[in-house]
């Protein structure tokens, strides 16, 4: 059986091809089709209910909150009543994974356990078997972790490696089990080692594991760091994850593969394809921010554990978690980018109508450490974990206090704009209470409130992005992020008429040496926006990322001073030549050759 869009071949599909291979590959891909269930294929990557003789669910293809997408267990087949989608477990892999047919085929094989014979050469639906870019990045990436894992298991100098991560509390096993490996301090053992299985350094390059120097030439990307495989759902190895043995302050802790063909950060949770069954199974998601609490949380147990990799929390990745259970637990650093990244989190929670808590660890830094004290630490605060919103609120009455009506106003202008993108009445009702009762007021002037709360400022709760920032935001949200960047900023820049007042109090502070811990908590919580947005889009894993920004940023502002110089020269000038005072003239191109050449 062919479903709409694959149609049977006719033979022979190459008139100068065997037809016994044509033969043999249509009986490979019936085999794998009979040995695959469609609906357990497809239970893997979302939530699935009994209908009658088939089965629906949310389609993944498309936003939609009233299931639309059925699957067929009698004829193996998926069709999406409100997107169109449909097909096969074919079609269903090629879409959902982005893989081509090729791809889509070898990946069915494996889980069939069905040896592909005949590789390249034919086609089947009207689509070529043969290997893409994409295969290529695939292969690249098996050959990298079988390579960073064979040394850390096996060679004398990945020791110190293995000893850390004993010391750690990784386990032999779970070393095994999650294919953790070790890339040594050197600049092209990878590069060498893929050469010899027949790879150049630009397919490397395309598969993000190489970097490329300003000379053009190209060296690992990964130096004497810990490995942490990062899969697709299906468990395919797609990127890595980097981890400094020890903490430098000079280099990034963690590391990313540069985005491929197969590796989309917004779009990839580290560890999904080994927690998603078991947040299906307990109905709830842990999110946590590095992959050293994941490996931590599953060797313990606790094993609907995913990480976030390379990137802030996006809109995507709550939807992918969403398929399986539509409860997330947040575990973030309680730092400045921790803390933000938490408010960003629960905002698009609330828009997305997913059911969002939060996970305290007073006297422990990260799960991690929890877990190393005492697994049942960790146990009884997932037990209590608070609604996220209810965790907010509290958050900022416990440092704000609500002893005078400023303290009040600054609360409820950060909260309510949440609240009003809330779209379940119910749930938008039972935090207009909480903070009424929180703030020590009557809850028809928290409406009253809610109502007058402009759509400006729900925009900028739930995607500040949309607006942009400025370029006087933008440069304090960096140096917000990044404390040391302060030093760097010239002189002259503190003289800028900021229009931001927030902006203007935090560069006073830093003019005068003041400490940026008294800055008043309202102007600390618009920096942490800032500081989110002007750094959401970097690739925080590469080296050095801020100040690399931050010099982009003076650069600009230098560049914007000398056109400033230039037009103000350029009417002093005019205005000497409309005088004839041809001394004038030349004082003042000698002042503004000066001017542009001394920046400070």
């Amino acid at each position: 059986m062919f479903p709409a869009g694959r149609t049977k071949p006719s033979l022979p599909v190459f008139f100068w091809l065997d037809a016994r291979d044509i033969v043999k590959l249509m009986n490979e891909v019936e085999e794998i089709k009979n040995k695959i269930d469609i609906v357990e294929l497809i239970s893997g990557y979302l939530t699935l209910k009994k209908a009658g003789v088939n089965y629906k669910g949310n389609c993944p293809f498309h936003n939609e909150k009233t299931p639309s997408f059925m699957v067929s267990a009698e004829r193996q087949t998926f069709k999406c009543f409100g997107c169109g989608k449909g097909g096969d477990v074919f079609t269903f892999i090629e879409e959902i994974e982005g893989m081509d047919f090729y791809d889509s085929l070898k990946l069915l094989a494996g889980k069939a356990g069905v040896e592909l014979k005949q590789k390249s050469g034919l086609t089947y639906g009207g689509k070529e078997v043969a290997p893409t870019e994409k295969s290529k990045i695939y292969d690249i990436n098996d050959l990298a972790a079988k390579l960073y894992h064979k040394i850390l298991v096996d060679h004398p100098k990945a020791e110190h490696a293995r000893k850390y991560l004993r010391n750690r509390g990784i386990s032999e096993k779970t070393i095994l089990d999650w294919r953790i490996g070790y890339a040594p301090k050197s600049w092209d053992l990878l590069i060498k080692f893929l050469a010899a299985k027949g790879f150049n350094e630009k397919e490397v390059f395309k598969a993000g594991l190489l970097v490329l120097g300003e000379q053009g030439k190209y060296w690992d990307r990964f130096r004497g760091r810990i490995m942490f495989p990062i899969s697709n759902i299906s468990g395919q190895v797609v990127a890595f994850t980097g981890r400094v043995l020890e903490d430098d302050p000079k280099a990034a802790k963690y590391v990313n593969s540069s985005e491929s063909p197969i590796y989309i950060k917004g779009k990839t949770i580290y560890a999904l394809d080994r927690a998603r069954i078991d947040i299906r199974a307990q109905n709830c998601a842990l999110l946590v921010e590095g992959q050293m609490d994941v490996v931590a949380c599953h060797q313990a147990g606790f094993k609907n554990v995913v990480a976030v990799s390379g990137t802030a929390l996006t809109a995507d990745q709550l939807k992918i978690l969403a398929r399986y259970s539509p409860n997330i637990i947040f575990s973030f650093d309680s730092d400045v980018a921790g803390k933000t990244a938490l408010k960003r989190a629960i905002t698009m929670a609330m828009q997305a109508d997913i059911n969002a808590k939060v996970l305290s660890l007073p006297g422990f830094k990260d799960p991690d450490e929890a877990i190393k004290s005492d697994p049942k630490n960790f146990e009884v605060a997932l037990k209590s974990a608070k609604p996220a919103l209810e965790h907010w609120i509290d958050t900022m009455v416990l440092d704000l206090g609500i002893s005078d009506v400023a303290a009040k106003k600054t609360i409820s202008k950060e909260i309510l704009p949440v609240i009003k993108i809330i779209s379940n009445d119910i749930e938008k009702e039972h935090y207009t209470k909480y903070l009424a009762k929180k703030l020590a007021m009557s809850e028809s002037a928290i409406t009253g409130q809610l109502d007058k709360t402009k759509d400006a400022e729900e925009k900028l709760a739930s995607n500040q992005s949309s607006q942009g920032l400025t370029y006087e935001q933008r440069v304090a949200g960096l140096v917000w992020q990044e404390k040391k960047l302060a030093d760097k900023i010239p002189s002259n820049f503190f003289d800028l008429k900021f229009q931001d007042e927030a902006v203007k109090s935090f560069f006073e502070q830093i003019k005068s040496s003041a400490d940026l811990q008294k800055l008043a908590v309202e102007v600390k919580s618009k920096l942490d926006l800032y500081s989110f947005e002007a750094t959401k889009e970097l690739d925080l894993d590469e080296e050095d990322i801020l100040g690399k920004e931050f010099d982009s940023l003076m650069k600009t502002y230098f560049e914007k001073k000398k056109e400033r110089t230039k037009a103000d020269f350029a009417e002093r000038i005019a205005a000497a030549e409309a005088a004839g005072d041809r001394e004038k003239i030349k004082e003042l191109m000698k002042s503004l050759q000066s001017a542009i050449l001394d920046r400070d």
